[in-house]
């Protein structure tokens, strides 16, 4: 699952300081098309990753995904037409409100891939 390995040359090659970060593996803000789906509850969709690491994603989507669902993943590849496709597990989600009006709300979801990385 080495497909990704381009865009990391880039970005490994600027000041990337995560000096107080914990977590197992650096964060990247490279934006990757991908649908979601979530075989139990019937929600599906379409997203941009904000935020990618090693081992899973950021994004958002309209439905609330609860923490524990296995979602299942189609990514795009910027430099294939070979979409990178994977199980997840939601791992956190988080209410956003938009404007005034309920209708404005929003998740944020993060997501661990089960079996394989993305760089």
């Amino acid at each position: 699952m080495k497909l990704l390995s381009r865009l990391f040359e880039f970005t490994r090659k600027e000041k990337d300081m995560f000096v107080n970060d914990r977590r197992e593996a650096k964060r990247y803000g490279i934006p990757l098309k991908l649908n979601y789906s979530d075989p139990l509850t019937k929600i599906h969709g379409e997203s941009i990753a904000r935020d990618i690491s090693r081992h899973g994603l950021r994004f958002p989507v309209s439905s609330l995904i609860p923490k524990g669902s296995a979602l299942e993943l189609v990514i795009e590849d910027p430099y294939s037409n070979v979409p990178i496709v994977s199980r997840a597990k939601v791992t956190w989600a988080e209410k956003f409100v938009a404007g005034d009006d309920a209708e404005d709300t929003f998740y944020e979801i993060g997501v661990r891939l089960q079996k394989k990385g993305l760089y």
